[in-house]
């Protein structure tokens, strides 16, 4: 593996609903941060999607550092909007 591929090499930066890495990977973007998802539609036969296909987020490791403040936050975020529903 040569030094390039090593910084292209992608990386896991998110693993939750299809929705909300949809909306991480628009936020990326924002950021000229390239994304890729993976999303997981096969379930278990006698399972309910409760919260919608598990969905992964990568970015390429020379974006990392940045991409996982801005994860960091997202996630700051989320916790915020959760807790503000049950008051």
């Amino acid at each position: 593996m040569t030094k390039e591929d090593k910084r292209v090499t992608p990386c896991e930066v998110f693993e939750g609903s299809a929705w909300e890495a949809g909306l991480l990977k628009s936020i990326l973007e924002d950021n000229e941060i390239e994304t890729m998802i993976q999303q997981s539609n096969s379930l278990p036969w006698n399972s309910l999607p409760l919260k919608g296909a598990a969905a992964k987020v990568f970015v390429a490791r020379n974006d990392l550092e940045q991409a996982q403040a801005i994860v960091d936050d997202f996630y700051s975020n989320m916790e915020k909007e959760n807790s503000g529903d049950s008051e």
